[in-house]
């Protein structure tokens, strides 16, 4: 062997056995994992007589009738401490939302629909609306009457 390649045959071995200069150390210890992004609902209640949507956190998604079942308790602890209300009455289940053929929907509930005040019904529409991703106008039903088809006054 001749003289250069021996002296790179001797650098390149050097340089693989030096390594990349990191120096060992002992086990780091990160946060916790990330956590998965919080489900959520979008809820529509009153603030000062005006309909304002609220986002409320939930564990798992929600089907449009669970979230109805969510609007008729009406606000949670947090929403009262903001002054939120609703007009919405308890009593609305059972409560059946179905879309047919054509994009049309219906919301089905057990209480005469002709005693709900007109902002109940759009806190119903708005949050039907939103939980199907839709700005489809909105029929409510019950056996003694129908009211709609409704769209959302804050839609758009």
């Amino acid at each position: 062997m001749t003289r250069r390649p021996l002296l790179a045959l001797v650098v390149l071995i050097a340089v693989l056995s030096a390594g990349c200069g990191v120096r060992p150390s002992g086990v780091i210890r990160g946060g916790p994992a990330p956590a998965a992004p919080a489900e959520g609902v979008n809820l529509y209640f009153l603030a000062n007589s005006s309909l304002i949507l609220m986002r409320r956190p939930t564990r798992q998604h929600l089907s449009p009738t669970q979230t109805l079942v969510l609007l008729q308790d009406g606000p949670d602890g947090d929403e009262r401490a903001m002054n939120l209300t609703s007009e919405v009455p308890t009593g609305l289940d059972p409560i059946t939302v179905t879309i047919d053929a054509s994009g049309n929907v219906e919301v089905v509930v057990s209480a005469d629909v002709t005693t709900l005040s007109n902002t109940a019904a759009d806190q119903i529409v708005c949050t039907v609306g939103d939980a199907l991703s839709t700005t489809a106008p909105i029929t409510l039903t019950s056996k003694a009457a129908t009211r709609g088809p409704r769209t959302c006054p804050l839609a758009g």
